[in-house]
């Protein structure tokens, strides 16, 4: 009985840790995986960062503009219009 159970208790240590070497290998391909992104974003980060700052205060108006119920409403007619395509009438 004690060799049965050290038995088991040794494939239990060598599958833990072929599991562990298996993750840990896998956080290294997903650390690296990610250090290559942070790369490529630093690289283009000052051009998003004047993208952003020009772009985002008009979506904001934008936004405001359309957030008006009276223009929201008017959006499914005006697109209607734009593609010559009227309500279907009943």
């Amino acid at each position: 009985m004690l060799i049965y159970a050290i038995v088991s208790v040794w494939r239990a240590y060598r599958k833990v840790s072929r599991r562990a070497t298996q993750l840990s290998s896998y956080a290294l391909d997903e650390a690296t995986e990610l250090e290559r992104l942070t790369v490529r974003l630093n690289e283009h980060g000052f051009a998003l960062e004047h993208t952003a700052s020009e772009l985002f205060p008009k979506l904001e108006t934008l936004s405001a503009f359309l957030g008006q119920p009276l223009v929201a409403a008017t959006i499914p007619w005006l697109l209607r219009r734009a593609v010559r395509r009227p309500y279907r009438r009943r």
